[in-house]
């Protein structure tokens, strides 16, 4: 090779590493690490995708190495794939079943991922053994890793979303029914891809308990007729205020020493809760698709608190639930990289 056309590889080889490209690594055990590591660096900054690939090529030169196979487990589960995660922990645990970190590793995945499918077949995780409870080692990572969840329905065929009136009870706080109506179809148009219908007033339900409106097939299906409404939304609302006024024990400092010091006075404060429970019912057929219970309780200073601000600060509270019924979510949870 001549002096020039050596030049000419070694400024390739810069340019390569300028924009961004993976050197070739040296081959056997080497390159396996290197790899390794490249990818947890790369999972580290969020890019699953890369370090995924990464970790892939690496377990072709040994598909038995536990610390690929667990990288390659949390990986499947940050892209949205539980199902080919678990098959992977079960590949690390076949090959290093005595490693504490892959079995922490599964069992997080198998209470996260049962917690967010309500427990519908899960195998409940084994209880974990002493050996658990030893120091992780200098050749792990711990990160917080964004988890996609789907909606808990399948809603491949839904357009539209009519949000109807709600049983509420008698208060002198707030208009309930109006405000929650007006809450929830914001809250839907805001974070869903739906038509979220704006029919005023919103239709009204039958005033009956919520097992006998949860079981009133007819009645929904004539109101999805009637709107065209593929997903009706509707249910029960409690809003309610007590005085919470009390004797707390409070630390002021003292204008005369500068300390602190405690002392018993007495707060006037509010507490006010939101109790809902929603419902979701198909509109071609009246039959119901979800039932959830939400409560929300807090605690306001003072005697003058606003009720139409407590309501929506708790109803933002509550929302990201009421979403996830019909729309993607994401949740942190901990997991452990093997970088090398």
């Amino acid at each position: 090779m001549t002096i020039r056309q050596r030049r000419w590889h070694l400024s390739l080889a810069a340019g390569a590493v300028l924009l961004g490209f993976y050197p070739p690594a040296v081959a056997g055990d080497g390159r396996l690490d290197e790899l390794l590591r490249f990818g947890t660096e790369m999972a580290r900054g969020g890019n699953w995708r890369e370090a995924k690939f990464r970790w892939e090529q690496a377990l072709r030169e040994d598909p038995a190495d536990a610390r690929l196979l667990n990288n390659l487990a949390v990986a499947e589960e940050a892209l949205g794939q539980p199902d080919r995660a678990r098959e992977f922990f079960n590949r690390a645990l076949a090959a290093a079943s005595t490693d504490s970190r892959i079995h922490d590793n599964s069992m997080r995945s198998s209470l996260f991922w049962g917690r967010s499918s309500d427990g519908d077949g899960v195998t409940p995780p084994p209880a974990a053994p002493v050996l658990w409870r030893k120091k992780r080692g200098r050749d792990v990572v711990e990160l917080p890793v964004t988890l996609p969840l789907p909606p808990r329905l399948k809603l491949d065929d839904v357009k539209t979303v009519l949000v109807a009136s709600f049983l509420v009870n008698d208060s002198d706080l707030v208009d309930v029914n109006r405000e929650l109506v007006r809450f929830l179809r914001s809250e839907f148009r805001k974070h869903t891809a739906f038509e979220i219908q704006n029919i005023m007033p919103p239709p009204a339900v039958p005033e009956q308990t919520l097992d006998d409106m949860a079981g009133n097939a007819p009645f929904f299906r004539w109101l999805g007729h009637e709107h065209a409404s593929d997903v009706i939304v509707t249910g029960a609302m409690r809003y309610s205020k007590r005085d919470a006024s009390g004797f707390e024990d409070t630390d002021i400092v003292s204008d005369v020493t500068g300390q602190k010091v405690r002392q018993t006075r007495f707060v006037e404060q509010e507490e006010f809760t939101f109790e809902l429970d929603v419902l979701y019912f198909r509109g071609a057929d009246g039959s119901l698709l979800f039932r959830d219970r939400l409560r929300r309780q807090a605690v306001f200073r003072g005697a003058a608190n606003d009720p139409i601000s407590a309501f929506y600060e708790l109803g933002n509270s509550i929302a990201g639930d009421v979403l996830s019924v019909i729309t993607p979510r994401t949740r942190t949870d901990q997991r452990l990289l093997f970088k090398g």
